[in-house]
């Protein structure tokens, strides 16, 4: 981190100093970025013999209460030495700066500051001399006031965005919150330009595609994505909340901050940041708990009145005249994770779940409500169009999500989804359709499925059959595989429904069973070998997806 030397420091710098806090810039605002290297205590008016290159003269004036002509030639001599500027002290012998000093201030960019007249100058000197010639100090004083304005902004209800605009805005360097899953929560205004929206969008990118490797890194160097363009360095500070992972600051060239910009004053900001992040996130977690516990009843069949209905679910944004469906989300139990050894495990992943869920659904302009229910995470559905409208983009977006999940978290996922119903009264029907395409679903497929209600109405049909007549359907159509007794047989089987249901992908269901196209091929072979006969025709196709809906009827049969 570049911090300078103390012949960096400048007029502006000093106002993070506690004898600074209430001072006021009478002229010359232009000029604070002036240098400043040592501190002068004066009342005589040929102190211009005595001070040294980049001095800043402190003065109550005494010398020049009645002649303002004089001020202003004092001014002109020490402007040239290069004279960092003054500080005076008004009200003790000078009660306003007159306005021909403040007009030679302002054309020659000189900076006359206002010492507050509670503060001696002696107190003041001492404190800048401190600060100008002792580094670690003025790290210090750096720090605690950017602690203090962003504990105040806090206070205040400034929003991340504005918390972060103001880091940049200090730092001058851009700046990016990140949220645990990768996403671009609030960032500095560096990037409102073409190119740094570019450079933004290209940083989060690499993040969320390699945030496993980078919340654990301190530094870390890239690519520009504008050719011709040095990398670029980023400097990664974790602002740890309630969740389970941390929010990541990155600060971009923090190699260029200038001094005293350290990594406490960063620690201090991202310490504010925190602290707005775990408020927010309390409002958030008492919110879930109230919305679960008028879900969770609606879904028990304890609410049964409309009117209180629309009214107690109006504040989590249930709407009325809509269709609902429900989809429920469940960890799988095979998952290797820890997330389902505690309650708050679970609470941390599904609100990592329900934020990138509800980016993904919301795109296809459903309105969501979602809450947990037991050891479900319920997706609730509600939209004015017709179903069959949009139940491809409901699927693809689940399965997308599904697998980022799974890239992403290393987190298992199966989903079972409700038919839809027109009244907010039949919530419970879709829900209890959901729970039961889930159970019926993890019979089928063990884990990472997603099954629509339809499976279990086919299998009602299937019901109105003879026993009989079903049961040699489905020995003669599986034949040994009808009864497996083997685990290799057991695989086959898997494969073979799930290759079926993927529209016989093999691309598709080696990824959704986590092995290798290869072995796909070579179990898909071996069915067919078993089978005598194509599983890819049309016909044979449809009397294997009937027969396998089967095996829950018959799968204690023959043993």
């Amino acid at each position: 981190m570049y911090l300078g030397d103390v012949d960096m420091k400048n007029v502006e710098d000093l106002f993070i100093l506690e004898v600074f806090q209430d001072a006021k810039i009478l002229a010359g605002h232009s000029g604070l970025n002036r240098y400043v290297e040592s501190v002068e205590i004066s009342e005589t008016p040929d102190v211009l013999h005595y001070m040294s290159a980049n001095s800043f003269l402190l003065t109550t004036g005494y010398a020049f209460q009645d002649n303002p002509k004089e001020l202003c030639q004092l001014i002109s001599e020490i402007n040239g030495l290069p004279c960092a500027g003054i500080g005076i002290k008004l009200r003790r012998f000078i009660d306003e700066l007159p306005q021909e000093v403040v007009d030679l201030a302002n054309r020659l960019h000189f900076p006359i500051i206002q010492i507050p007249v509670s503060l001696t100058l002696g107190k003041v000197g001492h404190q800048l001399l401190g600060f100008l010639w002792d580094n670690k100090t003025e790290e210090l004083h750096y720090a605690l006031h950017i602690h203090k304005k962003f504990t105040n902004m806090m206070m205040k209800g400034y929003s991340l965005q504005a918390l972060i605009e103001n880091i940049g805005l200090f730092l001058k360097c851009p700046v990016l919150l990140i949220s645990p899953l990768g996403e671009v929560t609030a960032y500095s205004d560096h990037f409102d330009t073409q190119n740094m929206k570019l450079l933004k969008e290209h940083v989060a990118g690499a993040f969320k595609e390699n945030m496993e490797v980078y919340r654990n890194k301190n530094t870390i160097t890239m690519k520009y994505p504008v050719e011709s363009q040095p990398d670029i360095k980023l400097n990664v500070f974790p602002v740890k909340t309630m969740r389970l992972f941390p929010y990541l600051l990155i600060i971009l060239n923090q190699d260029e901050l200038r001094y005293p910009s350290s990594k406490l004053a960063i620690e201090q900001a991202s310490t504010v940041i925190s602290f707005t992040l775990l408020k927010h996130e309390a409002i958030q977690q008492n919110n879930r708990m109230l919305k679960n516990n008028l879900f969770g009843s609606l879904v028990d069949g304890k609410i049964t009145s409309k009117q209180e209905i629309i009214h107690r679910g109006k504040q989590f944004n249930l709407l009325d005249n809509n269709r609902y469906v429900s989809i429920l989300c469940k960890i799988d139990d095979n998952s290797k994770n820890f997330f389902q050894q505690s309650d708050e495990g679970l609470n941390q992943i599904y609100d990592l779940l329900s934020d990138y869920l509800k980016k993904k659904v919301t795109k296809s302009g459903i309105q969501t409500i979602f809450f947990m229910k037991d050891t479900y995470f319920v997706i609730l559905l509600q939209f004015t169009t017709s179903y069959d409208s949009i139940k491809d983009s409901i699927r693809t977006s689940i399965e997308e999500f599904q697998q980022e999940a799974f890239d992403r978290l290393k987190i298992s996922l199966s989903f079972g989804i409700g038919n839809y119903v027109n009244e907010v009264t039949s919530i419970p029907i879709t829900f209890s359709e959901a729970l039961d395409s889930w159970d019926n679903g993890f019979k089928l497929y063990q884990r990472k499925f997603i099954n629509f209600y339809e499976t279990k109405q086919i299998q009602e049909l299937i019901r109105l059959i003879p026993k009989q007549e079903l049961q040699n359907f489905f020995e003669n159509t599986l034949r040994s595989l009808a009864y497996p007794r083997t685990r290799d047989e057991e695989d086959l089987i898997k494969t073979l429904v799930v290759f079926l249901d993927n529209n016989c992908e093999i691309a598709i269901t080696s990824k959704k069973l986590f092995v290798h196209r290869n072995t796909v091929k070579y179990r898909i072979a071996k069915c067919e070998e078993i089978l005598n006969y194509s599983v890819e025709d049309p016909t044979n196709s449809l009397h294997l997806r009937m027969a396998l809906l089967m095996r829950t009827m018959f799968h204690t049969a023959g043993g």
